[in-house]
C-alpha cells in the first residue's frame, strides 16, 4: 500500500513514485519523459496507446539519500538511476526491515 503523507525521512529501500510526463513518444515505440527536478530528458517503455502530454507514474526504490543536498537516487522499475528532489516524489511505501527476534 502506498502513503499518500509524505515522511520527513527517506531512507534507502522505500518504495517511492515519481509522475513523469510524457514528452514524446519515439518511432521505436519508447517514450520521452520529463520527471520533475531531473534535468533529462528520460525513455521509458510507455504503457499501450500513450500520447505526449499523458502522466505516466514511475516507481521505484531509493538507493541513495543526500540530506544536505535533499535529493534523492533512485533505481526506477524501467532501469536506470536517476537523482531528483524530495519533494519530486509522489508516493511513498516504507521499506519494513525485520527485526531480530
Amino acid at each position: 500500500m502506498l502513503h499518500h503523507s509524505m515522511p520527513r525521512e527517506f531512507e534507502i529501500g522505500d518504495e517511492v513514485a515519481l509522475t513523469s510526463t510524457v514528452i514524446t513518444v519515439l518511432p521505436s515505440g519508447r517514450a520521452r519523459v520529463s520527471i520533475p527536478s531531473y534535468n533529462h530528458p528520460y525513455a521509458i517503455d510507455p504503457p499501450p496507446k500513450t500520447r505526449a502530454g499523458d502522466k505516466v507514474l514511475l516507481v521505484g526504490d531509493v538507493t541513495r539519500v543526500d540530506r544536505e543536498a535533499d535529493k534523492l537516487t533512485v533505481r526506477i522499475d524501467c532501469g536506470g538511476l536517476i537523482t531528483v528532489d524530495k519533494a519530486a516524489i509522489t508516493r511513498l511505501k516504507k521499506h519494513r526491515r525485520a527485526q531480530a527476534g
